[in-house]
């Protein structure tokens, strides 16, 4: 049972394969690592989207604010799975910035 929720978290904060890496050689102290030669990182956010946010019935107590940040969310999603994004992975959303990185890219 402990191994199943490391394994959990360990997916939630690394990717999939780094994180096997840690689980299957546990006894294994050295630094994961992976090198290339170009990279690049994306972070898209929406600014001040926490002022944005708000909970009146005008927009069905924050429900609406919501409904747009996955609509934006869901977009950057179909778009990287589109064949020309497939070198590009999302790496994670927090709040409302969406992360992505891609590696030996044009």
């Amino acid at each position: 049972m402990f191994l199943y929720f490391t394994q959990r978290i360990l997916n939630n904060i690394l990717p999939v394969h780094v994180a096997q890496y840690f689980l299957e050689f546990r006894n294994n102290m050295d630094l994961y690592h992976q090198s290339y030669s170009k990279v690049g990182v994306c972070f898209a956010t929406i600014t001040n989207f926490q002022e944005f946010y708000t909970e009146f019935d005008g927009n069905n107590q924050g429900v609406e604010c919501l409904r747009l940040l996955n609509e934006i969310i869901a977009d950057f999603d179909e778009l990287l799975s589109e064949d020309r994004f497939g070198a590009i992975d999302k790496i994670k959303t927090v709040g409302s910035t969406y992360m992505a990185a891609g590696s030996n890219l044009l």
